[in-house]
């Protein structure tokens, strides 16, 4: 899997995708307007930014980070905290447990909302 795949996916599954770089100067994959269908969060809408790796093989990130902040900055309970995308980003930290592949991904996202 590459990041170019994951690109490729989320776009054939209808949404718009942009490559932008975070104040703290690395490239990101960030998934505009996110609806989200499930949860406590359903009906919100947020971007979601995803790490652009470089390892090969494809090592995902250990976090997602949405714009705006949809939970309190809480590392305890819902561990999240102020994202080094930039100041209006907010990191959540959640780790894939499966083999990454573009679905498993598209798929960890809609969980980590799922869950909240």
């Amino acid at each position: 899997m590459t990041n170019e795949d994951l690109e490729e996916y989320l776009r054939a599954a209808g949404h718009n995708v942009e490559t932008i770089v975070g104040a703290d100067r690395r490239p990101y994959l960030v998934i505009h307007e996110y609806q989200i269908t499930t949860g406590t969060l359903v009906g919100r809408t947020c971007d979601v930014a995803i790490e652009r790796v470089t390892t090969i093989p494809y090592v995902p990130p250990s976090a997602i980070h949405t714009r705006p902040a949809l939970v309190p900055m809480d590392m305890t309970n819902f561990r999240t905290k102020r994202s080094q995308v930039g100041p209006e980003w907010q990191y959540w930290s959640r780790v894939l447990r499966v083999p990454p592949t573009p679905r498993a991904i598209a798929t960890h996202v809609a969980t980590i909302f799922s869950e909240v």
